[in-house]
């Protein structure tokens, strides 16, 4: 390992280093506070839950088409929130997060072998690629990219040859540790190929390569088929699809629509536009994610590496290529690693969020390219500050998917007074499976309306569970009920204070061309015209959202009163076309809930089938 590895002398300070920033990480997390992304909501918390209480093959989707995913990764974090204060799962869960800081730092001080500074330098590089857009955005969060970055990082520093060859006994523990990391979360299968590709593309013997590929092939294969092995069969049983309902133009299970679910929405369309997506993305974050993640470093990386490319070739056609300063192998199969991994997330992917661990690395490699491509000195330097310069946009410009301010217990549910209904449906494609944990054992729960792709078959199997499990209840959002608060009650008060400031400034009057433009980029608001407004000026209001009005905010209780009505009007229609379900609207009691100190009210209404004529 070296007398002193990344500046650190010997293991001890290895250590010392690693519990440092395992610890800045925990603390991080505390600060951003509770937890509350759309994912947890959605099935993080439910699928831990359910797994635990044998709910597969009784339940119907309540976590929408996210209920079968392997569970695996979800089952630590509900018992901790149900056994320990909600601030004790953060820490932990950014603690773990950091834990990736050592695998960034040991392949940054390989890829330096030769380099004078290395001792600093890995450390250095290893910290900026934890300051990446992606990586903080899901800091101390349940997504998961983060959690196992450290598995498929590990297992990459594990692979890098030693002198001129590979220990099987590293590239065993490599691949536990990427079997592992697919197994826990599906998307990492892009970069068990992209390490397999580099342990093959390596300039060392055929027969070694072959060797080590095949062992760290088929440990991975082994290890993945022990842990997630059993609950894709298990699904495979239920329902006739291991994916279910993903791939299913292959498997052709009756309850999904006999088709491939997949989101395919972010994906590049068309050659051009994927050869140029590193840039465009860089200029628009949106492109690859529902979040701005602001970021450079991708957008330099597309820059830097066509430069080191020419840079190289020029050296090569004189004749007086410059030694390479890192182990050749080495940086061989990093780059391997990074291109293979980049183009197979284009290909399969283009979220944003999906690229953690090649970003944990970009520093790394945008340090190389330029180093390489630039004389020796200028080259260090225009190194230095390009990696500098993304990382401080990044700090700058990440988000974040959802926090809440702390309380003890992470989730709270107001249960409804009175005997548990036999079927709950859970309408819509906002999250709600999250308060299932906490309400009543006794009914099934069952999605409907939402992201799943149902089939004719899923809807005749809903009516038949409000007929034979009855009596029913359907649960959906009240965020706009008078005494609930949430999300949209927030959004109509800054709706409305937006509108008081522009009638001080005077925006409001004629044509209003400052208003005009400030709707033009932004996608959460819409102008309400001044010959529609009582007023007769210009206002913001909420924008429309899934064929629903613009929400003025002109009288803010009508708004929200009217809101909540339109939206229970819809739910009823759509209940009553699809399931053949009457919605008993005047019976809807609606019920308190929480994350964090983050409300989250519901409302759950009687459903019973529909008469036939009616």
């Amino acid at each position: 390992m070296g007398a002193r590895f990344f500046g650190f002398d010997g293991r001890a300070g290895v250590a010392r280093a690693t519990v440092a920033v395992a610890l800045l990480g925990a603390l991080l997390s505390l600060l951003l506070g509770q937890d509350a992304n759309w994912d947890l909501q959605n099935y993080h918390l439910h699928n831990g839950w359910s797994w635990l209480n044998g709910r597969l093959g009784t339940d119907l989707a309540p976590a929408q088409l996210q209920t079968w995913f392997v569970p695996l990764l979800d089952v630590p974090y509900y018992l901790l929130v149900v056994h320990a204060p909600a601030p004790v799962a953060g820490a932990l869960l950014g603690l773990v997060h950091g834990l990736v800081f050592p695998s960034v730092a040991w392949i940054a001080w390989r890829a330096l072998a030769g380099e004078p500074r290395r001792d600093w330098l890995a450390p250095l590089l290893g910290l900026a690629g934890l300051a990446s857009a992606a990586f903080l955005s899901e800091l101390g969060t349940t997504m998961g990219d983060n959690t196992t970055a450290p598995l498929v990082l590990g297992a990459l520093a594990l692979c890098l040859p030693v002198g001129s060859d590979w220990r099987n006994l590293r590239t065993v523990v490599a691949g536990v540790l990427l079997g592992a990391a697919v197994a826990l979360k599906l998307t990492n299968a892009i970069y068990a190929v992209a390490l397999g590709l580099a342990v093959l593309a390596a300039p060392l013997p055929w027969r070694a390569r072959l060797r080590t590929g095949l062992l760290l092939g088929g440990v991975a294969l082994v290890v993945f088929a022990l842990l997630a092995g059993p609950w894709l069969y298990a699904v495979w049983k239920a329902y006739g699809n291991p994916l279910f309902p993903q791939y299913n133009v292959m498997f052709k299970a009756p309850l999904a629509s006999p088709e491939a679910t997949s989101d395919v929405r972010w994906r590049p369309r068309g050659l051009g536009e994927a050869l140029l997506r590193p840039l465009l993305f860089t200029l628009n974050p949106r492109l690859v994610s529902e979040l701005s993640l602001l970021q450079a470093v991708w957008g330099v990386l597309y820059l830097a590496a066509p430069l080191a490319a020419v840079a190289w070739l020029v050296r090569r056609l004189r004749g007086n290529a410059r030694a390479t300063s890192g182990d050749t192998a080495v940086l061989w199969m990093l780059g391997v690693f990074f291109l293979a991994g980049f183009v197979l997330w284009l290909w399969m992917f283009s979220i944003h969020r999906y690229l953690v661990v090649l970003e944990l690395l970009a520093p790394l490699v945008l340090w190389l390219l330029l180093r390489s491509a630039l004389p020796a000195r200028a080259g260090a330097r225009v190194a230095g500050a390009a990696v500098l310069l993304c990382s401080l946009v990044a700090l700058v410009g990440w988000n974040d998917w959802g926090h809440a301010r702390w309380t003890f217990d992470a989730f709270r549910v107001e249960a409804p007074v009175g005997p548990a209904p036999g079927v709950v449906l859970l309408y819509g494609d906002e999250p709600q499976s999250w308060r299932i944990p906490f309400l009543p054992a006794g009914p099934v729960y069952a999605g409907v309306a939402t992201n799943f792709p149902e089939s004719r078959a899923y809807a005749r199997k809903v009516r038949t569970l409000v007929a034979t499990r009855g009596p029913a209840r359907v649960m959906l959002p009240a965020e706009a009920d008078p005494s609930g608060g949430g999300k949209l009650l927030e959004k109509l008060e800054r709706t409305d204070r937006h509108n008081r400031w522009a009638a001080r400034l005077g925006l409001d009057r004629g044509d209003c061309p400052a208003m005009r433009w400030i709707v033009s980029r932004s996608r959460s608001r819409a102008l309400v015209e001044p010959v529609d407004s009582p007023s007769g000026r210009c206002r913001f209001a909420l924008a429309e959202r899934d064929g629903e009005t613009p929400i003025d905010t002109e009288d803010l209780q009508a708004a929200r009163i009217a809101y909540d009505r339109e939206r229970l009007d819809i739910a009823a229609g759509l209940l009553a076309r699809r399931y053949g379900l009457r919605v008993d609207l005047e019976a809807c009691t609606v019920h308190h809930s929480w994350i964090g100190a983050s409300a989250f009210p519901y409302r759950l209404c009687p459903v019973v089938p529909a008469r036939p004529g009616s």
